[in-house]
């Protein structure tokens, strides 16, 4: 190949696809995102996770002449539904909840910009302790060739505490939901009890969290349902797309199958 024909391959822009939310190419090896208001203080995080030796995220590298954000592009398998067998087992699980405390953790002495703007469902809860992800479900986690774990699209970070983040991962990764729904997305037989202990073992969770953590997924589902249905009554075409196809009714599911085991869930937390 020619320095030319490099040149230009590196150029080639490539859909990658998965994501509700945002429009994502690759280019050589790099992202590109369309961004918005709250990408400066993504950036000041990400930098701040570079910095102290966080490898669970991509690199910032600024913005391209299309005004979009540029980031470091991670290598590896994204997780696709249905998950293929080796995302769904107790190892992945446990993998998952370890590199979610480990970007807690990497935050301690992180300041965010004056004025930071981020990308929320909602004012910050009262009990603010990190920036939580908020959508840490296996299509935003990149298994790479090591075997390790990375998060991408951080678009929907802001200000939470940690068992808000614990409570969406649990919810998507045990997972917490209907026997059909878990078939359907590559889950066969989970045994929820015992994940959901798995997943709170892993995390390091503090016997306060652990007491409050079932109560905490179902509140951390319904204001994921409020701030979709909020987003698309704004007009944010991403939000309207996500109600238009329909993605509220599993959610709605989910809730009832938590009604019905909360006390066998709670039970396994103890």
């Amino acid at each position: 190949m020619t320095q030319e024909h490099e040149l230009q391959d590196s150029r080639r822009e490539i859909p990658l696809h998965g994501g509700n939310v945002s429009t994502v190419s690759k280019v050589g090896d790099t992202v590109r995102r369309n961004a918005g208001p709250w990408t400066p203080a993504v950036h000041s995080l990400l930098n701040h996770l570079q910095r102290v030796g966080f490898t669970g995220s991509p690199h910032a590298l600024g913005m391209d002449e299309r005004g979009r954000e540029v980031l470091s592009y991670l290598d590896g398998e994204c997780g696709e539904y249905p998950l293929a067998p080796h995302w769904t087992t107790e190892e992945a699980l446990v993998t998952v909840a370890t590199m979610l405390r480990m970007f807690h953790d990497a935050q301690y002495g992180f300041q965010p910009p004056p004025g930071a703007v981020w990308r929320s469902f909602g004012p910050p809860p009262p009990d603010t302790e990190v920036i939580c992800h908020h959508d840490a479900a296996p299509h935003n986690v990149v298994w790479r060739p090591d075997g390790t774990l990375a998060l991408i699209d951080f678009d929907l970070a802001s200000p939470g505490a940690r068992i808000y983040d614990v409570a969406y991962a649990a919810w998507t990764w045990v997972p917490l939901f209907s026997d059909r729904d878990s078939y359907t997305l590559g889950w066969k037989r989970p045994n929820r009890p015992r994940r959901l202990r798995l997943f709170a073992d892993a995390y390091g969770l503090i016997p306060r969290d652990r007491h409050r953590l079932v109560r905490t997924i179902r509140r951390r589902i319904v204001d994921h349902v409020e701030g979709i249905r909020r987003m698309a009554a704004a007009g944010d075409p991403a939000f309207v797309r996500i109600v238009h196809k329909g993605h509220l009714r599993r959610p709605m599911r989910d809730l009832r199958l938590l009604d019905y085991e909360r006390h066998t869930l709670e039970y396994a937390l103890r």
